[in-house]
């Protein structure tokens, strides 16, 4: 299994992301935005019918990229706390560590990855199982996530040519 690393600054301000996160572009279901704080790097998110905020982005003051998901159902998750998590794609799978974290007040976590086969396997798949601390789990479906990624990429170019 791949090892994910933990990632200590990926937290996003708690202030409005129209300021400091401005948006890039829309694809499909995912919003793409750049974050100048951590390099001018580019992630997009989306919210799940099951209230999940899921978030993927690369980092490039630090060489990769997160993964972030936030819910109200979210129990016991403490700010900082280091866990697991798993992300099963089937027949492929990455699994390494988490921070827990606040988003806007809503409980989740994060976790900081190095491998670029982590993306490819999330722009390539229709769902995804993310298994992390205290029992969460959750099917998360992917469709329109390889469009996300090419526009994140194209995020990352603007703003690395600006």
């Amino acid at each position: 299994m791949t090892r994910l690393w933990l990632c200590l600054s990926l937290l996003l301000p708690t202030t409005s992301l129209a300021q400091t996160h401005p948006e890039f572009a829309t694809v499909g279901d995912w919003t793409v935005r750049a974050n100048p704080a951590n390099g001018n790097g580019c992630y997009m998110e989306k919210t799940f019918d099951s209230g999940t905020l899921v978030q993927i982005g690369v980092v490039p003051d630090q060489n990769g990229a997160f993964f972030a998901a936030y819910n109200a159902a979210f129990d016991g998750v403490e700010e900082g706390a280091e866990g697991s998590v798993l992300f099963d794609f089937g027949d492929s799978r990455f699994q390494g560590a988490a921070k827990g974290a606040f988003h806007n007040g809503v409980p989740g976590g994060y976790a900081f990855f190095d491998n670029p086969e982590f993306a490819k396997e999330f722009g390539k798949r229709t769902k995804v199982l993310v298994q992390g601390g205290g029992g969460t789990e959750e099917e998360i479906d992917l469709t329109g996530s390889m469009k996300g990624l090419r526009s994140i990429q194209a995020c990352r170019d603007e703003y690395e040519s600006n």
